[in-house]
């Protein structure tokens, strides 16, 4: 069943989401596969509803995902600590969408872009991106005083 999708504006459609695929599966290459979804994700949906420096929450985009017989269902495209997922209600019809998404966003040519996350648990800072094509991550270990660590979390949390 082929969908269309759509990135739409509208938090309220997600009230009930919980996760329901990964865009990563395997922990081989996981940094520039990471980067590499990241960027598809951007060419496809452009600006998500928000984003963070905080990579166990990094951005969420809402998708009406609609089928060819034009029964539409909502799911969102969000970055937590297990990174790039897709989320909805826990039914079929959008695990077959969910799926269908993540087909889709795989296929999808990355634009360049660049960001700077942090990882408190780690503690580690994150740069990572798209650079002529090619994806990079970067992970570094955070040397900061306590007192800045905490001005840190605050801010991220």
């Amino acid at each position: 069943m082929p969908y269309t999708f759509q990135a739409v504006k509208d938090m309220e459609k997600l009230a009930d989401s919980s996760r329901l695929c990964n865009f990563i599966e395997s922990f081989a290459d996981y940094g520039n596969q990471f980067s590499l979804i990241c960027g598809k994700i951007k060419a496809l949906f452009g600006k998500p509803i928000y984003e963070t420096e905080n990579v166990e929450n990094l951005f969420l985009y809402c998708i009406l995902a609609t089928s060819e017989e034009g029964e539409e269902v909502y799911v969102d495209i969000y970055c937590a600590g297990s990174g790039p997922a897709v989320g909805g209600i826990q039914d079929e019809k959008s695990g077959k969408a969910a799926k269908a998404l993540v087909d889709y966003v795989w296929k999808a040519e990355p634009v360049n872009y660049t960001h700077k996350a942090y990882y408190l648990d780690g503690p580690v800072v994150l740069e990572f991106g798209i650079r002529d094509g090619a994806p990079y991550y970067n992970e570094t270990e955070l040397r900061i005083s306590e007192e800045e660590f905490s001005e840190l979390y605050a801010r991220l949390s």
